[in-house]
């Protein structure tokens, strides 16, 4: 198959992408099957339709972009040949997700910000790069909120277009709550216990081209470092969490008050009279048992 039908042949599958698994996959074997000749233009024709398309499409786009990077059956090789293009195209693949000036890119505004979310964890892109994505964002919420009343009346969807948005967002709603309970390869093989290499957590590890200078190459302590899933979640917890503040002492004091140190200490028994010996083995005496049988112990009496 020449260029040419594979890009004509990837066009039709485009346009057919829904919220359905099944379309997207058939648009993802195009992506997978050429991605080591023909993957500049197979990314044009995505971009290209994203151009074009209508905003329900446009969100179905943005999950099949979505599936290259995060799907779990795709090798880090065809991830790592998408990625120059992903980085490139960033900010002009939010922007015709959620355009400007259009009262209906608000429906495609909450899966975008959730799909960077979900890209940060997985490190798809540079932290900087992803953070910088999500300021668009929220920029574009902003615009789109101060739009006029007679603009947002020129883009609101009709009826049908909403009850088919509906219907996807339903069964890519689905979708994710099935993928919320998929554990990450080093959660459960052998690799968390020997530890995962940074080329295997970060496709495009093996991509980058510069170098760093002899001094940092000297002070990189973890240059040959095992990255495993415990270091993954401190780094994400260093990265998440804020910097010591008051609340934080207010904190410690109310765990400091429920401490075994500062609980009153356990009431004392109260002590009993010593027993006299005497008395002691007259109770044991009434306690035990007899041991005769009853026609020794009681006498018979004369007829």
């Amino acid at each position: 198959m020449d260029p040419f039908q594979v890009r004509l042949r990837f066009v039709s599958a485009l346009q057919r992408v829904n919220a359905s698994l099944p379309t997207i996959q058939k648009a993802l074997s195009f992506v997978v099957e050429h991605a080591a000749t023909l993957h500049p233009e197979l990314w044009e024709c995505i971009t290209d339709e994203l151009k074009s398309a209508s905003i329900n499409r446009r969100i179905n786009l943005l999950f099949l972009i979505d599936a290259i990077f995060t799907d779990d059956t795709l090798s880090a090789t065809v991830r790592s040949v998408y990625t120059p293009h992903l980085e490139r195209d960033l900010y002009l693949i939010f922007d015709l997700a959620v355009p400007e000036d259009r009262w209906n890119a608000l429906l495609n505004l909450p899966a975008a910000t959730k799909m960077i979310s979900s890209w940060k964890s997985r490190f798809v892109l540079e932290r900087s790069l992803l953070e910088d994505a999500e300021k668009m964002l929220e920029v574009r919420r902003a615009a789109l909120y101060a739009m006029s009343p007679e603009k947002r009346r020129k883009t609101v969807v009709d009826a049908g277009d909403m009850q088919r948005r509906i219907e996807e967002d339903r069964e890519r709603h689905k979708r994710l709550r099935e993928r919320a309970w998929i554990l990450p390869a080093t959660a459960y093989t052998s690799q968390s216990l020997f530890g995962t290499r940074p080329e295997q957590l970060d496709p495009t590890y093996l991509t980058r081209t510069q170098t760093a200078s002899p001094r940092a190459e000297r002070d990189d302590v973890d240059g040959d470092r095992v990255w495993t899933t415990q270091d993954l979640d401190f780094s994400h917890m260093w990265e998440e969490t804020s910097d010591f503040n008051d609340d934080d002492v207010e904190a410690i004091q109310e765990d400091l008050k429920l401490s075994w140190a500062n609980q009153p200490p356990p009431p004392q028994p109260i002590p009993q009279p010593p027993i006299h010996p005497s008395r002691a083995q007259e109770r044991f005496s009434a306690s035990r048992p007899p041991r005769e049988p009853a026609s020794m112990r009681h006498p018979q009496r004369a007829p």
